[in-house]
């Protein structure tokens, strides 16, 4: 009887509000796995904050959970895989592009369900600003991955691999759902409307181009850095991790430019960048306490995690 009701209930949810579900579900668990330091040790560090992180002394008499969860953390593959990430972001960015274009089938129905929904849509101007932009990111990100990094042993636990993929794939629908109205629109009419330029677009572009060039010199002061040693330059002498900090900026910078007509913030890309915002905050988090048993707790005090004047 309940497989009845499933098909109905799930096809009247919007395609906005599944997407924001899964960025808040995902940071709600990360933050939970944070909190209890059985997980958080096992499971969220990785690279040199794992090898420094301290390890409970074996005993005979270890419970069934602990062997479990030592057993499921050892499913880890490596570091280098964060590649893959913006691997799938430039993909699934040409690919939406490619629906678009020949009005495709997936795109329709994605856009048909959430049209339906929407009282207020993002111009196909907007739309198309904010997805060459995200294109932009994932190339740049790619580029670096590749160009601004070192061979390393160090691994992640799969999951953290699984759900940085599930990121970057709703990543490339989230920057267009809220203008699937537009965008049905320009299809049928096969045109474009040219937005005239107003405070948020203009805003949001430039603090994203801001965003990206002071996250792309931190990647880049990071490579060059002797390795292990403190970094000491620019936003690093107030922040451990800066180009943290700039990847949310980067999100916000989006949720304003493609915002709908009459908000302030594109509502979905916020939920995203809450999600990066959470991802990153505890791995910030890590970072901190790994500053303070390397370089001293007095070189760690002096800076925030993340977000300046706030943690």
């Amino acid at each position: 009887m309940a497989s009845t009701h499933l098909h109905p209930i799930l096809a009247r949810l919007e395609p906005a509000f599944l997407l924001r579900s899964l960025f808040l579900t995902a940071a709600s668990i990360v933050l939970a796995v944070d909190a209890v330091p059985a997980f958080r040790s096992r499971f969220l560090a990785y690279g040199s904050r794992a090898t420094s992180a301290p390890t409970a002394p074996a005993s005979r008499s270890r419970s069934a959970l602990t062997s479990l969860l030592d057993h499921l953390a050892t499913y880890r593959v490596p570091h280098s895989w964060f590649t893959h990430f913006y691997v799938l972001s430039v993909l699934s960015s040409i690919f939406w592009a490619e629906q678009y274009a020949t009005d495709g089938a997936l795109l329709k129905l994605i856009a048909s369900k959430a049209a339906d929904h929407r009282t207020a849509t993002v111009s196909v101007g907007r739309v198309l600003v904010a997805w060459l932009l995200m294109l932009a990111q994932g190339s740049r990100r790619l580029y670096e991955s590749i160009v601004l990094s070192r061979p390393s042993s160090s691994k992640m636990w799969v999951t953290h691999w699984l759900l940085g993929l599930l990121f970057y794939g709703a990543m490339s629908i989230t920057v267009w759902v809220e203008g699937a109205a537009s965008l049905q629109a320009s299809a049928e009419s096969r045109g474009i409307r040219v937005d005239s330029l107003d405070l948020k677009l203009v805003a949001g572009s430039v603090l994203f181009l801001w965003a990206s060039k002071q996250q792309h010199d931190a990647h880049a002061y990071l490579f060059g850095l002797k390795k292990y040693t403190l970094p000491n330059q620019g936003f690093f002498r107030h922040i451990v991790c800066p180009h943290y900090t700039f990847e949310c900026v980067i999100y916000l910078a989006l949720s304003i430019l493609a915002a709908p007509e009459g908000k302030w913030v594109n509502k979905t890309v916020l939920c995203a960048m809450v999600f990066v915002g959470v991802n990153l905050g505890v791995t910030a988090a890590g970072t901190k306490e790994w500053y303070a048993m390397k370089f001293g707790r007095e070189a760690a005090e002096r800076r925030v995690r993340m977000v300046p004047f706030v943690w």
